[in-house]
């Protein structure tokens, strides 16, 4: 049996400082943090949060991971989300360069409120995860962080009009290695085996995107679509050798309330996969995810 801490206060090189928020001027704002980074080892994913500033200018901001990767996907919450709205700048520094970015809108976080969120720190171009292509030139292993690229950030700022909120993070260097170290555990507690895993050449690939994207796409929850809700779901299934699917999970990467478990039960019925292969070509089981985006016409 596997064994997943619930959550892990961990204290970096900058400790919680004064929450007060410091005005260089009326429209620069910085808030400190008002606590330690808290690394939350769940059953879904991994997730490192901190919170800043107090009273009525709370926010927190987090990073987590669903699945084994290179990059974070981000969360900010409350004060600071309220006043950036939907688009605005986005900077974490000094290591990225600002670029612009639309967040989807009606995100929530619990006991914050309005939320933003991003993937990685620079603009992100999505991808068809549905479309992947078969042939990689490149083993894919297990990826993970790299810990050099934590250490050149140390804030994150938004921007939005002639108004600036920075969020003094500290150095995320440690941060890096603990999710690191989380993610590790977390894919060893689904029955995988991170060595096994790390000699991996291709992933599983989707053999029918197009049928699975459809009937995915057919379903709108109803409570959700009458309330105007939306969400950002991710798919965790594991793909055995032999191409099956044994095991589906959902996770919301925001709140998620009113959303149920038809895609995977769409993944299970329905999809047809190539299974991950080794180095030297042999089929091996491995987990295989596919993030959904629900999202309300404007």
């Amino acid at each position: 049996m596997y064994y997943r801490i619930s959550k892990l206060p961990i204290c970096m090189a900058m400790a919680a400082a004064s929450h007060t928020a410091l005005a260089s001027n009326d429209k620069s704002i910085v808030l400190e943090p008002s606590s330690n980074w808290h690394l939350d080892y769940a059953d879904e994913r991994c997730a490192i949060g901190r919170s800043f500033g107090s009273g009525d200018e709370k926010t927190v901001a987090f990073f987590q991971q669903a699945e084994p990767s290179d990059s974070l996907h981000w969360v900010v919450g409350g004060w600071v989300a309220d006043r950036i709205d939907t688009k605005f700048e986005v900077q974490f520094g000094p290591g990225f360069e600002q670029y612009e970015m639309r967040s989807p809108m009606g995100l929530k976080v619990d006991d914050f409120g309005t939320a933003v969120r991003g993937t990685g720190f620079k603009k992100f171009e999505p991808e068809n995860d549905l479309h992947s292509d078969a042939s990689v030139a490149e083993p894919v292993g297990l990826p993970q962080l790299n810990p050099d690229e934590g250490s050149s950030i140390e804030w994150v700022e938004f921007v939005r009009g002639d108004r600036s909120y920075r969020l003094r993070l500290g150095n995320l260097e440690p941060v890096y290695k603990a999710m690191n170290a989380c993610m590790t555990n977390l894919v060893t507690s689904w029955g995988a085996d991170p060595d096994i895993l790390r000699q991996r050449r291709t992933p599983p690939q989707l053999i029918n995107p197009d049928d699975v994207r459809k009937a995915i796409q057919s379903h709108y929850p109803s409570t959700a679509s009458a309330l105007g809700a939306q969400a950002d779901l991710q798919i965790r299934a594991m793909v055995e050798a032999d191409g099956t699917v044994s095991k589906c999970h959902i996770t919301g990467l925001t709140k998620a309330d009113r959303f149920d478990s038809d895609a995977c039960v769409v993944l299970l019925q329905d999809a047809r996969f190539e299974p991950a292969r080794d180095l030297e070509g042999r089929p091996l089981a491995s987990f295989y995810m596919q993030r959904i985006h629900y999202r309300m016409r404007r």
